[in-house]
């Protein structure tokens, strides 16, 4: 059997190149893994507010327009930004939250409670994305 361009099969699974040298692998950084973990330290950024970084300046002011990153819409904007939202699946178990003066703190649109955003379990619920807002009502 000849693989696609004529030149037969790999012989060594690339999962197993991207094994450490103490492992029998090659050493090499598996691209998908690495890539994965750029994307979300991009989103951390985005979630924890980084204020130095000119572009979650700019995501907070063109992309989410005073919207959560956790509940925009995943269909909207580019093929990179889809990709980024996809990926905060993985990013969300690992947020813990401490509310402190709750400015930053959205009760309807973060993902503190062990369901996800409460906004997906009660569309019809306040749409006021900060915590001091809903307290001093």
């Amino acid at each position: 059997m000849e693989g696609q361009y004529g030149l037969g099969y790999a012989k060594v699974a690339w999962k197993d190149v991207c094994l450490p040298m103490e492992e029998g692998g090659q050493g090499i950084s598996d691209i998908q893994t690495l890539n994965y973990g750029l994307m979300c330290r991009r989103l951390w950024d985005v979630v924890v507010e980084r204020s130095d970084s000119i572009w979650v300046t700019w995501v907070r002011h063109y992309r989410l327009r005073d919207r959560s990153i956790w509940t925009v819409n995943i269909r909207a904007g580019s093929w990179a930004w889809r990709k980024l939202i996809r990926l905060r699946i993985l990013v969300q178990p690992h947020v813990d939250y401490v509310i402190g003066r709750g400015n930053t703190f959205s009760l309807w649109h973060d993902p503190w409670h062990p369901l996800g955003p409460l906004i997906h379990r009660f569309p019809m619920g306040p749409q006021q994305p900060m915590l001091p807002y809903i307290w001093s009502s």
